[in-house]
Order: structure tokens, then sequence, then C-alpha cells
């Protein structure tokens, strides 16, 4: 029986998220290159990608050297590197935009790296990838073969590998989600689901349903969140970010660390500090200011109007100095 390594959200990106460091790239590959690490060390059978490889899917904005040194980690992998496309790797949320126009068409011919849709060759894991649309009809095609066709051989058990808005009940977010519970459904009420496109971490949970013999089974489902880091959200400041293990003789989920910066080295949190206390006296000056409509046409017209107005001693100095940063911005 096998282990097989798990990866979502990579994100990878020349420019840097405005809230992180310019070492993003670097500190997204080295991670990468540790999961390499792991695989040999740990014989996995497989590696998969659930999703956004790339953070742009404009072809222009994705530099031929980002996807060159995602191949050659691509290549390093001693074993299958299987890729479920999410919707950062399509355009118009179609597939069949991913072999002419989108960087991860080029990055699945490199030998080692094969596209997850539907099931592997081995028949254990199962790619479910971004849909055009999320609705019942869509899902239940998409997980078709997986429902009925079974394919738990030699005693292994099967994955599904999607990219997916999925969340555990009460924890939907109202402007996108798939319904956890159509979704065990879709699976026929039993199995395991890791997935990826939602960044913060769910941990392990599950959604019980009884089968026709009136008796309970139970649809896993794993998220141990992104292996990017790209936005500067509480839960990124905190948060362990890993890797995750799976097995096809137990069905369980083991979460391995990665050694990865702390969030004072990955994002810019003094610059975003100093923003924020600025934003602040700015919202505090103009409330001390009132309401008032100017033709703005320059700074300096601002400054000129404030020192017209009767202010206590020193605001007129303060709106000098919120308004010329202002204008540098």
């Amino acid at each position: 029986m096998s282990q097989y390594g798990l990866i979502a959200d990579i994100h990878a990106s020349d420019r840097p998220p405005s809230s992180c460091t310019d070492s993003y790239l670097d500190d997204l590959l080295d991670l990468l290159a540790q999961t390499v690490r792991i695989a040999s060390e740990r014989r996995l059978r497989a590696v998969v990608w659930a999703g956004d490889i790339f953070h742009s899917k404009t072809p222009g904005r994705t530099s031929h050297k980002l996807v060159q040194r995602l191949a050659v980690i691509a290549g390093s992998y001693p074993c299958p590197l299987y890729i479920v496309p999410g919707n950062h790797d399509i355009q118009y949320d179609r597939l069949d935009t991913i072999p002419d126009t989108q960087p991860l068409g080029v990055l699945l011919r490199t030998p080692n790296a094969y596209p997850l849709i539907g099931w592997d060759r081995d028949g254990v894991l199962y790619g479910v990838p971004w849909q055009q649309k999320w609705d019942d009809e869509s899902v239940l095609a998409a997980l078709h073969s997986w429902r009925n066709e079974k394919r738990f051989t030699d005693g292994r058990l099967a994955l599904v590998v999607a990219h997916a808005p999925l969340y555990p009940p009460g924890q939907e977010l109202k402007w996108e989600h798939f319904p956890a519970t159509r979704w065990a459904d879709a699976m026929g009420g039993k199995g395991s689901c890791f997935y990826g496109h939602v960044h913060e971490p769910h941990g392990i949970w599950h959604i019980e349903r009884a089968d026709s013999a009136n008796e309970l089974t139970a649809v896993e489902f794993c998220n141990n969140g992104a292996l990017s880091r790209g936005s500067l959200h509480e839960y990124n400041l905190t948060r362990q970010v890993g890797m995750t293990l799976w097995s096809d003789s137990t069905g369980e989920f083991e979460f391995v660390p990665l050694l990865a910066k702390p969030a004072d080295q990955v994002f810019r949190l003094k610059e975003k500090q100093e923003v924020t206390d600025m934003h602040g006296r700015l919202d505090d000056f103009l409330a001390s200011v009132g309401s008032t409509t100017l033709q703005v046409v320059s700074a300096e017209t601002v400054i000129a109007h404030i020192k017209g107005l009767d202010l206590p001693a020193g605001d007129a100095e303060l709106a000098g100095e919120l308004i010329a940063w202002a204008a540098a911005q």
C-alpha cells in the first residue's frame, strides 16, 4: 500500500502580492523543494498539486523563467506529479484553454507532470477541476465515474482531489460555495475528498449519510490550507504551512509541517501598520474639519483651503503632512 502527497494553491507569481516581501516566489519554491525531499524520504506513490499553480491566468504576466523554475521542481519528484486545474489555471472557466493560452499547458509538457481530471492511471486518485458553473448537474457529471465505476482495486481505497468551493456546514461564504452535503451525495455518501481553492485551513471533517441498508456511511473532507500566504489575513499570521499525506490502505490524512518563514518575514507588516496609522490620522482629521466641498485641482489647493479654516493649533501642519503623503501614493 502507498502514500500520496497533496499540496493546494501554490499561486506562483513573478511579482509578489502587495502585502508580501520581495522573496515571495523564492519562498514558495523553497517550500516546494521541501515537498520533493519528503516525497523521496517517504517513498510517495505520487504527488498532487490541487489547483491554482499560477496566480495570474493572463499569459503575459507569467514569465518563461517562472514556468521553467516550476518545471524543474515538477521534474525533480521521484514519482508522478498530478495536477488538478484550478480557476487561476484556466481562462473563462474553460479547461480547453489550458493547452493554447495557459502557463499550466506548458508545465504539463514536463515528462513527470500529468493532468488529473477523472481517474489517474492507477485508479486511486480522482481529480475534479474547477467547474464552469457550480450546480448539482455539473458536480454530478464531474463525479459520475467516481460514483459508478468504484475503482477500489487490490484492497486500496481511492481519493477525490478537487479544486472546489467547499466549506464545513455553517462556514459557507454567501457569494461562493457548493453545499458539502450535496457534494457528499454526489460521491455516493462515502469516500475521502481533499480539496483546494479555500486558502484558510479547515482541517478534517465529515458528512454522514445513511446507505440503502440504513447504515451510516461518511465522506471525509480535508483541507489543510494553501501553500501560498499571499493575503494578509489573521489566519495567515499564525497558521502552519505544510504538505498533506494520504494513505490508500487506511484512508487517513497526515499533515507534515514545512520549514516556513515566520509571518514578519513573509508580510510587509511594518509598512502595513504605517499605512493603517496614517489612514487613522486622516480619518480623525477629516472628522474634525467637518463636511465641505472643494474644486480640487492640486494638493496645494487643498492645503490652502485648510489654512483658511479656523482650526486648532497644529492641525494645519498635520493636514499638510497628510495631504503630501496622500499625493505621493
